[in-house]
């Protein structure tokens, strides 16, 4: 980005890491690949996306995709959307089935929120104020066909805050967030049983499960 488009605050962290380590897993932030999958099980456990359509933001290098095409989860078509243009790089070169992926940030263009079934945060939230992340999941619901899901860390993990470093994330007030999901929703799952409580996912649908 130029001096006339400055990085975000909530970006910049993503373009430290492509700039050492290019568009590849280092620069999603993740501590690792384990924690990774335990997040990405949260919601094919809980979710269905056999024949749906799902926009994926803050994609990275499409590692949600695949693991849906790991476990057979026939979904329709995905979209996985990223402001790093060397992680969008990475991701088209993996051709994944049923799978596009472009560069773009939704904060700056919310046009790209629209015409599809599911929505899909995985880590996406983690370096943004709570306030703004707040509002794009709000913006996100109204957007969707069925629903939302995304994970962020938890303050409710029982760890000490004096004593870890997350940076450049920082734990979200789970109370709040799980108001905020029932102020959109009646229709709301919450776990946080993964990865010792340190990290939470939160799925709202507009209406009930089929049983």
């Amino acid at each position: 980005m130029d001096k006339e488009n400055p990085t975000p605050q909530y970006l910049k962290p993503y373009q430290e890491a492509v700039e050492e380590h290019g568009g590849n897993f280092e620069a999603t932030l993740w501590r690792s690949k384990k924690g990774q999958e335990l997040r990405f099980q949260a919601f094919t456990q809980a979710i269905d996306f056999s024949g749906t359509t799902i926009l994926d933001i803050g994609c990275g290098i499409g590692d949600f995709a695949e693991h849906l095409l790991q476990v057979d989860m026939q979904y329709d078509t995905y979209i996985g959307i990223d402001a790093m243009e060397e992680m969008i790089t990475t991701a088209n070169a993996r051709t994944l089935a049923r799978a596009t992926f472009q560069v773009d940030d939704v904060l700056q263009n919310t046009s790209l929120i629209s015409d599809f079934d599911w929505a899909i945060f995985s880590g996406t939230l983690n370096a943004m104020n709570e306030d703004v992340a707040e509002e794009l999941i709000k913006t996100t619901f109204q957007a969707c066909k069925i629903g939302v899901a995304f994970n962020f860390l938890s303050d409710t993990s029982g760890r000490d805050p004096e004593t870890e470093d997350l940076h450049p994330a920082t734990r979200f007030n789970t109370i709040s967030w799980l108001k905020t999901a029932f102020s959109l929703s009646p229709v709301v799952s919450f776990t946080q049983t993964y990865l010792h409580g340190h990290d939470g996912t939160i799925i709202i649908r507009k209406h009930e499960v089929p049983q």
